[in-house]
């Protein structure tokens, strides 16, 4: 089960975002879509942020969230149209559609989170964390 923050402007549970994301059994914090909200956020996995509206804002926002180091992988959340829009300098780890099934949700979710811990360790090896459960080592 990972810690997954949503940054999102819509009022309503992450169901509207990602309607299959409420069917995992994942922590899911949902904040607005600021860089702001990232000063008291809890400690979390990924980063999921919602695209599917004014995906010039979204863009600004993943880059400035880039700037300050979010500290986790970002999934990028949009609807089919959106695709066309997105492109490698936006610096995701990845993109998902709205219309996503849970299986799909899940196994983008993990594979998001040991990339980017892969990646981490090779960048500095001296900061690995060894997650079992509730307990870490570090």
């Amino acid at each position: 089960m990972a810690k997954l923050l949503m940054l999102t402007n819509s009022r309503n549970s992450s169901a509207e975002v990602l309607p299959s994301l409420s069917l995992l059994q994942h922590q899911v914090k949902i904040l607005p879509a600021e860089v702001s909200v990232l000063l008291d956020a809890p400690s979390i996995d990924l980063l999921i942020v919602d695209g599917r509206r004014d995906l010039s804002a979204v863009k600004n926002l993943i880059r400035l969230l880039n700037t300050t180091g979010v500290g986790a992988p970002i999934i990028l959340v949009t609807t089919e149209g959106g695709l066309t829009a997105i492109a490698a300098d936006w610096a995701i780890d990845d993109v998902i559609l709205d219309t996503a099934g849970p299986a799909e949700v899940d196994a983008r979710i993990r594979l998001a989170i040991t990339k980017f811990l892969d990646l981490q360790r090779e960048v500095n090896p001296a900061t690995i964390e060894i997650r079992g459960g509730e307990i870490t080592i570090d």
